[in-house]
């Protein structure tokens, strides 16, 4: 009995995908809002599950909040015009907690609530920038954060920002391993000297797009994206590298893998025409092109999830162009010393760190969107 319920659960929902990849041909804007409105309804429905888990125990052994979780409530409390008592329901506490907590912070002694403290002595403005970084953007990692503060001239390495947002983050990096150079192999001198092309699959079962993009291999730039609703053709990929040609002229050579599009007659006479060599397989490693593979994780990571696939294929290709806008522009690279690929590109050298102890953080979005942000730092006043 138990078994068949399950089975009916898992039938509505591959039921209710199905429901929405038609939808979403039709009308997109409705199926994105349906598509919210189910992602809603699963958090709430995960929050509940866990809060009643909490009410069974007995309050004197519950887990208790540290002094910093509760300046966080708090400020959760503040920023959204809660009551008392919704927020300790919410949080599963008693109002009269809640209403110690504020005492505390209104008398000045911050007994009980206190902010995140660094282990070492860090400067104001860093530990600022870096809390409002992750607190805006949750899924980045302390050595992204720590490539914007470098970008923006402040001094900061990936262990004084897990210090600073004082989390138990993965053990520092001990450098990446150098694969030695073998016979043959096609190393990228300059930049549009070799370049790399290649087509993902993003999506699930009832939809999905291919996405295809050419990658500078000296500067990892993504120089041309296309989409298409289906598996690419020999053409498609011909008017991508066409795109990648006319906006940074002719590479000397050219990495793909084997798929049939860039095995195609019609991809070698387009090659022919404008004297690029190809090669196949990928810059010191074997049977993949890495660095555009790279791209394709931090796309599907950081961008291409959840509702984005909900929309019209014009749509989701001038939003993957503006998340390569931004990819180029804004996003630093480890393997780069911290710059972007449009510092590598145009030659451009790594910004000095700047003594600052006050600031202004300004963030503004690539075509109005949350996720790409542009962060620059000016002084205050």
């Amino acid at each position: 009995m138990l078994r068949a319920l399950l089975l009916i659960a898992r039938e509505i929902a591959l039921a209710h995908d199905r429901w929405l990849a038609q939808l979403v041909r039709r009308r997109p804007l409705v199926a994105e809002i349906a598509a919210l409105r189910e992602a809603v309804e699963r958090q709430r429905a995960q929050i509940e599950l866990l809060r009643a888990r909490l009410l069974r125990l007995d309050p004197r052994r519950r887990p208790r909040y540290r002094a910093w979780e509760r300046l966080a409530i708090l400020w959760h409390r503040a920023r959204y015009g809660l009551s008392v008592s919704a927020t300790a329901r919410a949080f599963v506490l008693s109002a009269q907690t809640i209403i110690n907590w504020n005492r505390d912070v209104g008398s000045g002694r911050a007994n009980l609530v206190q902010a995140k403290s660094p282990v070492n002595k860090l400067p104001d403005l860093v530990r600022e920038i870096a809390h409002r970084l992750k607190g805006e953007w949750p899924r980045w990692g302390t050595r992204r954060i720590a490539g914007i503060l470098a970008r923006l001239g402040m001094k900061a390495s990936r262990s004084t920002v897990q210090r600073a947002l004082r989390e138990p983050g993965p053990r520092p990096a001990t450098g990446a391993r150098v694969l030695p150079r073998r016979a043959g192999e096609l190393l990228a001198k300059r930049p549009n000297h070799v370049w790399l092309v290649d087509f993902t699959r993003v999506g699930g079962l009832f939809r999905s797009v291919f996405v295809g993009a050419v990658v500078d291999a000296f500067s990892r730039k993504v120089l041309a994206l296309r989409v298409c609703a289906k598996e690419p053709t020999a053409a498609f990929a011909v008017r991508l590298l066409r795109e990648a040609v006319l906006g940074h002229g002719a590479p000397r050579h050219l990495i793909t893998d084997h798929r049939r599009q860039f095995t195609s007659a019609a991809f070698a006479r387009a090659l022919a025409r404008r004297r690029i060599r190809r090669r196949f397989g990928a810059i010191g490693r074997t049977g993949s092109v890495a660095l555009v593979e790279r791209f394709w994780r931090s796309m599907k990571d950081e961008y291409a999830r959840g509702l984005f696939l909900y929309r019209p294929i014009a749509r989701i290709e001038r939003q993957m162009r503006s998340f390569a806008l931004w990819f180029n522009a804004e996003r630093p690279h480890t393997s780069l010393g911290f710059r972007t690929p449009d510092d590598v590109h145009h030659g451009r050298p790594r910004r000095r760190p700047r003594n600052l102890t006050r600031g202004v953080l300004a963030v503004r979005f690539v075509s109005g969107d949350s996720r790409l942000p542009v962060l620059r730092l000016r002084h205050a006043a």
